[in-house]
């Protein structure tokens, strides 16, 4: 008796677990792959068993991309930008794309051990991501060395609208240019017909160019596609990314600065979007799709290699699941996020995005906001936001984002929305952890030495985005230090490239190299050195010591530093402080991403060691957090 009453116990246990899992509100994680080296060409395949039943207000794909190292003599380890796309197959239905990454070129990720977690709304496919699926990840490239860690979140409520079914309309890659197979062959008119019960449908193409002809054609041509509903011309759509130069995940080994068609190297793809309209009524004919590209056949067919990866599906919903109902989506700034890297970290105002997730206007939200745990400050937003638009909203921070925690936390909470509080509280509230801006001293010297081109620019910008200086550069090979007196509070400094390639890309050998630093006004101490490598443009957010900041710089004699280079990255900080505390410390790399932190207790007069030898050789900022002030130095490990 006793194994089967065990048996029976274990039963109403995990039917408890269950139930609880299922609680509005919470969040289940569903692994696909872990840490899965890419080893070959082609199909990735595993069972994932997603939740059999459920209502998700939204499903999210993690597609964490690494590196492993390669065999001794593998050439190009994780050094190319190869599509990947991720696919369900349920059984009896369509099998369906539900997302497509570029790799970067990373081949200096595994000395970085740097990883990226590129997140991806998948909720379109609710209705397919349930039950024992085949996943599939495919890889397109022929060199190895990226890892795969992929799993889904499933966010328990009630979503805007229930997605009842995708369905491919194009689904392939066809080739462009090619006289023997044009590309009409495939995106041919045809019907499509929604779901039983559907409301409303969307067309939903994501589409990228590959493949080099005379022309350099797909990857780097930008051509137009035409989409026609029932024979009308409804839209038209650029196959074209034109911010490539403004990566977030940047800087890489490779071409990362160039525009290409409708993909940057190391981005997920976004989809193309179209409301199909009014759905037919029954017995009416079904909407006819039909997709023309423009007439492309170049002259050397033995190179005809363009082609297009294509995925047009048709989705399928219901009608709006409220009437009125806004939501809090992505919290931009401040932020750790890193698919938010170049507009992190903020100082005087955070940034969200508001979407209208009900079927009547949004045209006021009260938000509500604080840092670390302090007192609440509100913003009324008031615009007009129609079902399921969204607009980034700007919530000023009364005193600066200014935390004395090494990660800091902002809380944001939507209130009422159209005026009446937001019955649907699940999607009102966000929460992230961010590393604080930079205090620097009030005079600091900007010293700019210009490489061989005249693109590079400056200005710096106070918290009301008055500009209070800047540099238009005429001179090459020129360094030019300009001194800042600058009152408390925040402020942004712009660095704009024309040309794209930053003060330095490999690419670009005529150009040479310059560099952008920020000195101290007396002694001209290094403070901070920016990586030239930033494509089009790079932005330091910093504040200046005074009412708004909470620490003053701590003077040079309270903190030095040796050696300095480190042979090994082992160092030994001298400290004279007037009491005995802790100290907060972090290391900055040069892209500004935090390498290291940690915090020493019992520390005034006396000697402390910084164990660096993990980190790659290179430029370093060390950031001490005291009661005393702030302090800042440039460190270097050879």
């Amino acid at each position: 008796m006793r194994q089967p009453l065990l048996l029976l116990l274990l039963f109403f246990a995990l039917l408890t677990s269950t139930q609880a899992w299922a609680a509005p509100g919470d969040t289940t994680r569903v692994t696909i792959f872990s840490n899965r080296h890419i080893t070959h060409y082609g199909d990735f395949d595993t069972t994932a068993v997603l939740p059999a039943a459920g209502r998700y207000r939204k499903i999210r794909l993690h597609y964490v991309l690494g590196r492993y190292a390669c065999e001794p003599g593998t050439q190009y380890c994780g050094s190319w930008d190869y599509t990947t796309q991720v696919l369900v197959l349920p059984p009896a239905h369509d099998t369906l794309e539900i997302a497509r990454v570029i790799t970067p070129y990373a081949s200096d990720w595994l000395q970085q051990n740097r990883k990226h977690d590129y997140v991806i709304d998948v909720t379109d496919y609710a209705s397919v991501l349930k039950g024992t699926r085949t996943m599939r990840y495919r890889y397109d490239g022929y060199s190895w060395g990226f890892s795969l860690t992929m799993y889904l979140e499933y966010i328990e409520g009630t979503p805007p609208r229930d997605a009842l079914d995708a369905t491919n309309v194009y689904s392939g890659y066809f080739p462009y240019g090619r006289a023997t197979e044009p590309i009409e062959n495939h995106l041919v008119d045809k019907p499509v017909t929604a779901a039983t019960g559907a409301a409303s449908a969307q067309l939903k193409s994501t589409v990228t160019g590959h493949g080099a002809d005379a022309g350099n054609c797909a990857e780097f041509c930008n051509f137009t596609f035409n989409l026609l509903l029932d024979n009308n011309l409804t839209e038209q759509h650029p196959l074209w990314r034109n911010n490539c130069g403004l990566n977030q995940v940047y800087p890489q080994t490779g071409t990362w600065i160039y525009n290409r068609a409708n993909w940057c190297p190391g981005n997920a793809v976004d989809p193309i979007y179209d409301d199909l309209g009014p759905l037919p009524t029954a017995g009416s004919p079904a909407r006819r799709v039909n997709i023309d590209m423009p007439p492309y056949q170049p002259t050397n067919q033995t190179n005809a290699n363009a082609g297009y990866y294509w995925h047009t599906q048709l989705v399928s919903y219901s009608a709006p699941n409220f009437p009125v109902d806004a939501s809090l989506e992505e919290i931009i700034a401040p932020t750790n996020n890193e698919n938010y890297f170049r507009e992190n970290p903020a100082c005087d105002a955070a940034r969200v995005i508001l979407r209208n997730t009900g079927s009547t206007a949004l045209t006021a939200a009260t938000i509500r906001y604080r840092i670390d745990q302090g007192a609440w400050q509100t913003y009324s937003w008031t615009g007009n936001l129609a079902f399921l638009a969204q607009t980034e909203v700007t919530l000023p921070v009364a005193g600066g984002i200014v935390s004395t925690r090494a990660l800091g936390t902002f809380e944001v909470n939507l209130v009422t929305a159209n005026g009446q509080p937001d019955a649907n509280t699940l999607n009102n509230t966000l929460r992230s952890k961010f590393v604080p801006n930079a205090v620097l001293p009030a005079n600091v010297t900007f010293s700019f030495t210009t490489n061989n081109n005249t693109q590079t620019t400056w200005q710096l910008f106070d918290a009301q985005n008055q500009a209070v200086s800047g540099r238009v550069i005429t001179a090459r090979q020129t360094t030019y230090n300009d001194v800042q007196n600058l009152t408390p509070g925040c402020y942004r400094l712009v660095i704009n490239d024309s040309g794209c390639d930053g003060l330095s890309w490999w690419a670009s050998p005529s150009a040479g190299s310059g560099s952008f630093r920020l000195l101290t006004a007396v002694g001209g101490s290094t403070i901070r050195t920016f990586n030239p490598d930033f494509g089009c443009q790079y932005v330091y957010r910093f504040s200046v010591a005074g009412p708004l900041a909470t620490q003053p710089g701590l003077p040079e004699a309270s903190l030095k530093v040796f050696p300095n280079p480190s042979a090994d990255g082992r160092f030994t900080l001298d400290w004279h402080l007037s009491q005995r505390q802790t100290v907060g410390v972090r290391v900055l790399d040069v892209t500004g991403r935090v390498a290291h932190a940690t915090k020493l207790a019992n520390v005034q007069a006396t000697e402390s060691a910084l164990d660096l030898h993990q980190l790659p050789a290179g430029f370093y900022t060390l950031e001490c957090t005291t009661t005393e002030g702030v302090a800042h130095r440039s460190i270097i490990i050879q």
